[in-house]
């Protein structure tokens, strides 16, 4: 569990705003300072990290993110789509910064994601989640033979959730560099967009358990 939500609700509550607020100075001196010179809108995608970190603890507070793990989010998640993202930096702070990089932390970022699967697959069973939802996501972790294996379709992502990846390159690059213990270019072009039905993911739970077992050895 993310350490910063096991404080009481309110202190969770202003310090996300406090959070939020600081995030967003760097957004504002980049626009005056594009305001003048337009070559500073480039600092964008230096600022796509600030964002996402000073972001994350109010998406989850309102509920634009729900977490099946501590490393597994869902984005705007109903009842129709389940839109499955990796945790981002604010959780490899509070969640990841005990275990060693390299090959520790690269497995427990596994064993949180397959513990998400579970959890999704639970609810399902417990009829939180219809077995028709749509769940999907993009992966670089997983190889396309594993993703089958979990009752997952693999598919070219499309050119926006491209776009979405090379936008947040920094961020990739550095998690993907402490999952493997040294300086890594993560292989964003080389990701799949993986659809799996509630029953698709059901039907692989027993092969998603040895996994998830078999990484707890």
């Amino acid at each position: 569990m993310n350490s910063f939500y096991n404080q009481h609700k309110l202190v969770q509550w202003l310090l996300a705003l406090i959070i939020l607020i600081i995030g967003f100075f760097p957004f504002i001196i980049m626009i005056e300072w594009a305001f003048h010179q337009p070559l500073f809108y480039l600092l964008f995608f230096v600022y796509i990290p600030i964002a996402q970190f000073s972001t994350t603890p109010i998406f989850r507070l309102t509920g634009i993110y729900k977490y099946y793990s501590p490393m597994l989010l869902g984005y705007m998640a109903n009842k129709q789509q389940i839109d499955l993202h990796s945790g981002g930096s604010f959780d490899y702070l509070f969640v990841l910064r005990k275990f060693r990089k390299g090959a520790e932390i690269r497995n427990q970022i596994l064993k949180y994601q397959l513990e998400g699967l579970l959890k999704i697959m639970t609810e399902i069973e417990q009829g939180e989640i219809p077995p028709t939802v749509n769940i999907v996501g993009t992966s670089y972790f997983f190889s396309e033979r594993t993703l089958i294996k979990m009752g997952f379709e693999p598919k070219k992502p499309s050119l926006l959730y491209r776009i979405n990846l090379f936008v947040n390159f920094i961020d990739l690059f550095w998690m993907y560099s402490l999952s493997r213990g040294k300086l890594t270019i993560p292989k964003v072009g080389k990701a799949r967009k993986a659809y799996a039905s509630g029953e698709d993911l059901l039907s692989a739970r027993q092969k998603i358990s040895e996994l998830y077992n078999k990484l707890y050895r």
